[in-house]
């Protein structure tokens, strides 16, 4: 008796999408936004504003022991479906070109 008085809503479930609904929000919006973060970001990155170490990061440069087991997802995988590009080198091409990087940034 005492945990209904107390949380009388806690074993109600919703699913993903009623909550989404509910709040009138589209499913992807907070998903392009995140998308759109992560591209201004890669740019940056790219053409070596925040320094070298955030690059030699995201070029998985660093040394380190091999993982057993699945490979991990990495940045750049997402950053190569986003942008339809499918090497390293035109990604990081394009990305010296700001006015060409928000332009496809903004497609996105």
């Amino acid at each position: 008796m005492f945990h209904c008085i107390v949380a009388p809503f806690t074993f109600y479930k919703i699913s993903n999408e009623e909550v989404l609904r509910r709040i009138k929000e589209d499913e992807f919006c907070l998903y392009r936004s995140i998308q759109k973060q992560n591209m201004a970001f890669t740019g940056h990155v790219l053409r070596g504003s925040s320094g070298e170490d955030a690059l030699q990061i995201l070029e998985g440069k660093l040394e380190a022991t091999t993982a057993q087991g699945r490979p991990r997802r990495m940045w750049l995988d997402d950053i190569k479906q986003w942008t339809q590009l499918n090497t390293y080198e035109n990604i990081k091409r394009l990305a010296q070109n700001r006015c060409q990087w928000r332009a496809r940034t903004a497609a996105c």
